[in-house]
């Protein structure tokens, strides 16, 4: 299906956020989507995701701008053949309806606000064959001044993006460039400044003038432009000015809205941009120009509900009634601001989806295609939209799936388990509809966990029978080109790998980590076979040294990071109770560590580690927590440690997820691992750590993640450990302030494999 979505321009607004989310949202569905407008701020993000934007003068009344885009929209649908011409404003409206009476094409719209329907301006509203609106008040304004029959009306919502509007947004850029100080009491206000949008920031800045008497560390933020910018600035540099302090700050447009909003405290404004920032887990202040709701709680729901976050109807937006409210959210104690920050948050993610915006979307596509009513959409019917769906590389019927992905998965093992559950995370939030095959040990259990298909990764008859009929190989991510585990293993992988290349599917080594490797015979073979592959990604660089030992030219090659540095932690209820399974007292400090057995460790290494815990417990007054990332095989050397340990010890014996695991480092005041994935996990949750090295990967991955603590499992020194230990606790705030711009950055890094997967597989 090929849609063209008509607004009058891109600039900061909570309409044109809609367009761009649902466009987004759409195009992730197998949906076709071209954007015409004038353009503005949020071009380079539909030009990011990958959506053509046209430029067409919809912005002006002018009788001449009018029939220039009039021209240009033509030339377009006949040019473009979309099967869905979808409007999202009244100029647009107007020209697609006029065009529509002759040609004919399909013709929908959203309603976001309510216009005059004085004369002239009644004659430049159609509302085309079938209509979605953005709240129940709206659609009876369509019904009630235009006669739209109800049937053909949806009512549909703002969804909103949980992953980039976030409380754990990263908002320092921002910060920097706006000199915003930690210690301020900030006030976000988020709109497009023009006239008719305005009324509640000039309110708002007689607000903050009036209580910064009280609150001299009050800070209010304006973002936003328009045709009133110039005056809310003016206003705000003459209130600066009055009071020789920095109270406002005003920003003019912006495309990067969700830092702003997660760097504030409070937040008002209306409609989309409340809803971004309750996203954020922010308590706000329904107000705008329509009217005033206050501040959003489970009172306020209904009304919120009923005008769209938009207080149509409502008493008006006062200085008076904005003082008392910011007064007393400031007054609040801390419980209280989470309290309503959380409900805020929950309330969104409820009700206010992206998949819910798109369904609604694709619905009124399904009943204009079949001409049946909008809200009366079969479920069979709603199924039948990939009938409709342009062809896609990854709706390619000749293929069963789109990518096998072949690891050390279904081993118990959270740290390569994790990997995996990164993989398809990544993978699906690009391409909701991708088709995935992972090999595994325990494939009912993996397909369970993942959602995915899974096979065995022995039955090899299966394994050739997926392969003839999928795309692409990855392989990986980890360390699955060495031989310091076992030549078989080693054998294995290149033997997938090599069959897959046979067979001409695109081949691609997913963030691993290569070596070490230590024989001729096995050198030949990985020349041979990697050589042949289409794209390698790496984890670190040592490992990018390794390739070029072996001479492999042939693919392209980048070091990007490994996939869970985009693993999330459990919320804290469920990590709670694994500690107090644990015996853990609540409350208490902890550091974690995770163990594994090697071949070279001295014989008295349980003994050596057990002298550290003694000492963290006598001197910090801290516990040690720890955890088995392969229960099956660190059972022994952990219960032997903890049993040496003169100080209570307390074990987690549960096979942790990757979420579980991470949300008991998130927690601790530092960790000392061998496991791989238990450094990255700290590094995730920027948590210090101190790397035990029984494998070059450990060495490797620390010198890239820029941190320097790690000792030989060979000398397990404790002196050396409890010295590393005093410089983690005195410099701890300064650690993990560098492990939060390695996270952001490797997490970047990480997403970037997915990518390049889906470029191979489109190619």
């Amino acid at each position: 299906m090929r849609v063209l979505m008509t607004t009058m321009q891109l600039d900061i607004g909570g309409a044109e956020t809609h367009i761009i989310e649902l466009s987004k949202a759409l195009k992730k569905r197998g949906i076709d989507i071209t954007v015409a407008s004038n353009g503005g701020a949020y071009e380079k993000e539909l030009k990011d995701a990958g959506i053509p934007h046209v430029k067409i003068p919809f912005h002006s009344k002018n009788p001449i701008a009018m029939l220039k885009a009039y021209k240009l929209l033509k030339q377009l649908i006949f040019k473009e053949r979309f099967d869905i011409v979808h409007a999202h404003a009244r100029i647009p409206a107007f020209l697609c309806s006029v065009l529509h009476k002759r040609y004919h094409f399909r013709f929908v719209t959203t309603a976001h606000w309510v216009f005059t329907t004085r004369f002239p301006y009644n004659l430049l509203t159609n509302w085309g064959e079938r209509s979605l609106a953005v709240s129940d008040d709206i659609k009876a304004y369509l019904i009630d001044n235009y006669g739209i029959k109800p049937d053909n009306i949806r009512v549909t919502i703002n969804g909103i993006d949980l992953e980039k509007f976030s409380p754990d947004t990263d908002c320092s850029d921002v910060a920097s460039e706006f000199s915003l100080e930690e210690n301020k009491r900030r006030i976000v206000y988020v709109s497009r400044m023009d006239e008719d949008r305005s009324f509640a920031a000039h309110r708002l800045m007689e607000a903050g003038e009036a209580l910064v008497k009280e609150f001299d560390n009050l800070e209010i933020v304006i973002v936003g432009g328009g045709n009133d910018y110039q005056n809310i600035k003016a206003e705000a540099d003459a209130i600066n000015q009055r009071l020789s302090k920095r109270l406002i700050i005003t920003t003019d447009s912006r495309t990067d809205i969700n830092k702003f909003t997660a760097s504030g405290e409070i937040f008002v404004g209306v409609s989309r941009a409340a809803l971004e920032a309750m996203a954020c887990e922010k308590p706000s202040i329904i107000a705008g120009n329509e009217g005033y709701i206050g501040i959003f709680d489970q009172d306020k729901l209904q009304i919120s509900y009923d005008t769209n976050f938009c207080c149509r109807g409502c008493e008006q937006t006062t200085t008076e009634k904005l003082t008392d409210d910011i007064r007393k959210l400031l007054n609040a104690p801390r419980e209280e601001l989470e309290r309503l920050g959380k409900f805020s948050h929950h309330i969104v993610a409820e009700h206010y989806s992206m998949k819910t915006m798109a369904d609604d979307a694709i619905m009124m596509y399904i009943s204009v295609i079949k001409n049946s009513l909008i809200n009366e959409v079969s479920e069979e019917e709603f199924a039948s939209i990939d009938n409709y769906l342009v062809p896609n590389p990854l709706r390619d019927r000749s293929a069963d799936s789109d990518v096998i992905i072949s690891g050390y998965y279904g081993f118990g093992n959270s740290g390569d388990d994790s990997i995996l559950y990164a993989v398809v995370h990544e993978l699906k939030t690009l391409r909701p509809d991708i088709r995935i095959v992972a090999l595994s040990n325990t494939p009912k259990k993996t397909a369970k966990i993942y959602g995915i298909k899974s096979i065995s990764r022995v039955n090899f008859f299966s394994i050739l029978y997926h392969m003839r009929r999928t795309k692409l190989l990855i392989s990986g991510g980890g360390s699955l080109i060495q031989n310091v585990t076992s030549n078989k293993s080693l054998a294995y992988y290149l033997f997938i790998i090599n069959t897959a290349i046979r067979l001409k599917k695109k081949v691609m080594l997913y963030a691993n980590g290569i070596g070490p490797l230590d024989n001729d015979v096995n050198s030949n073979a990985i020349y041979k076979v990697l050589n042949n592959v289409d794209l390698i990604t790496l984890r670190e660089p040592s490992s990018l040294e390794e390739l070029n030992r072996f001479n492999i030219t042939k693919p392209v090659i980048e070091v990007t990071a490994d996939p869970a540095f985009n693993l999330f932690p459990a919320d804290d209820s469920e990590v709670n109770e694994l500690l107090s399974r644990s015996g853990l007292p609540e409350n208490s400090k902890y550091c974690v560590m995770a163990m594994r057995p090697w071949k070279t460790m001295p014989a008295d290494f349980a003994k050596q580690i057990s002298q550290v815990c003694n000492y963290i417990k006598e001197k910090y007054d801290t516990e040690t927590v720890f955890i088995k990332m392969q229960p099956t095989r660190d059972s022994k050397i952990t219960d032997e440690i903890a049993h040496n340990t003169k100080a209570k010890s307390y074990v987690i014996n549960d096979n942790l997820s990757s979420a579980q695991a991470l949300g008991i480092i998130k927690n601790a005041e530092f960790v000392i691992g061998m496991r791989l994935h238990t450094l990255i996990y700290a590094a995730k949750c920027e948590t210090p750590v101190i790397g035990l090295v029984y494998d070059p990967k450990i060495t490797s991955i620390m010198k890239y993640m820029d941190q320097h603590y790690r000792v030989p499992i060979e000398d397990p020194n404790p002196l050396t450990l409890c010295r590393y230990i005093d410089e983690i606790i005195e410099n701890r705030s300064l650690i993990s302030s560098s492990l939060h711009d390695i996270s952001n950055t490797f997490s970047e890094k990480a997403l970037d494999n997915a990518k390049l997967a889906l470029n191979l597989i489109e190619d």
